[in-house]
């Protein structure tokens, strides 16, 4: 078996998107990645990659003339875990054969800790945890929603028998059904009327004024999520291209602030349509066959998926429960659309998330992610 690494190689990059391609085949779950944006994540050119600080190494596992595995390296200069700087691996495909993903998580490391001397690895992580990161290890059974980590379902038994361990879980949780809602929304209801007894106003995102709404919800994003493991901070215009890629999902109707009485932004939620069916349909491209069978799969969605909620450092400190109420707010908005599946999209297991939409002990989760770590 021969490790192949590059970082501006053509010829291995289409050979690094084409073995994903053919890993998942006939893999029903699996959401394509488009390949545009793929080859532009593998470039050297990548806005990642041009970071001063930041650095990336891809590899190709090949035994004979077959592909048998691939990986990431990456250094992103603002991440730590205290005052450590850990590098990452991301991009992680294999075949079920622990001497292939041990050499490759090998070499990736290596690369991480001889030339850039980490000591620390997290994965997988591609870049950031505003790109794709973690490891699905439950809730293989399930369908899919778009933007949710999905692998083979004997990768967390590759990375532990390969000496990594995990360091972070997130679960989500799917409710189905007008009476399972109407529980959820039964249990959240006092919290968020005794919200609006003491004037916190719940305001929908205004699409007449897209790009300051937007730069609104940037900022009271930020600074939710400053202190949450991981976070590294990305400019508004990464922001905006990050969220570009849920504008087919939006309804404005479905991201809402709330402002207390003093009229100070004091969070947000926001929930999209679940367009899983519509883009792993385009089956990775983007020509005009492909946005057609996106239109015909885009009109046939009936599931919501609440990706984003915060709130001002200021409300946090106060754990009053707007977190919920806001999802109380935005949930009540899908109900009275009609909508009635549901998902509560990677919280933080046992972390306040966790019970913003029916308590801790009112939905079980059926899916569960982890991030590992290791020590180079």
């Amino acid at each position: 078996m021969e490790i192949h690494r590059f970082s501006d190689d053509e010829v291995r990059t289409e050979e690094f998107i084409r073995f994903g391609r053919n890993h998942y085949r006939g893999d029903d779950n699996w959401i394509a990645p488009f390949d545009a944006a793929l080859r532009e994540q593998l470039s050297p050119s990548y806005r990642f990659a041009m970071k001063p600080g930041n650095h990336v190494r891809h590899f190709l596992a090949s035994s004979g003339n077959r592909t048998v595995g691939r990986i990431s390296a990456m250094v992103n200069a603002d991440l730590h875990s205290g005052d450590t700087a850990v590098g990452t691996i991301g991009f992680f495909e294999s075949v079920d054969d622990r001497t292939v993903a041990g050499r490759l998580f090998d070499a990736a490391c290596g690369w991480l800790r001889d030339t850039h001397g980490l000591t620390s690895a997290w994965g997988p992580m591609n870049f950031d945890i505003w790109h794709h990161y973690r490891l699905m290890t439950r809730g293989f059974d399930r369908k899919p929603f778009y933007g949710e980590p999905y692998n083979k379902d004997f990768y967390p038994a590759l990375f532990t028998s390969c000496g990594w361990r995990p360091v972070r879980t997130w679960e989500s949780v799917e409710v189905s059904g007008e009476r399972a809602i109407e529980q959820v929304l039964a249990w959240s209801t006092p919290r968020y009327e005794e919200f609006l007894r003491r004037d916190y106003t719940f305001e929908t995102f205004d699409s007449r004024r897209f790009d300051s709404e937007l730069e609104r919800l940037y900022h009271a994003l930020t600074a939710s999520y400053a202190g949450f493991f991981a976070f590294t901070p990305i400019t508004f215009g990464e922001f905006a291209s990050q969220f570009s890629r849920l504008r087919p999902a939006m309804d404005p109707r479905w991201i809402t602030f709330a402002c207390s009485a003093e009229e100070e932004l004091a969070g947000f939620a926001g929930a999209f349509l679940d367009l899983s069916d519509a883009i792993r349909s385009m089956r990775g491209r983007t020509d005009l066959l492909a946005r057609l069978r996106f239109a015909v799969q885009r009109r046939r969605a009936d599931r919501v998926v609440f990706y984003i909620v915060g709130v001002s450092p200021e409300e946090a400190a106060r754990q009053n429960g707007l977190g919920g109420s806001l999802v109380r707010h935005v949930l009540g908005t899908c109900y009275e659309q009609g909508f009635r599946s549901l998902v509560g999209a990677l919280m933080p297991k046992d972390g306040r998330s966790r019970g913003l939409a029916g308590g801790r002990g009112a939905m079980e989760a059926q899916r569960e992610y982890s991030l590992y770590e290791m020590d180079l």
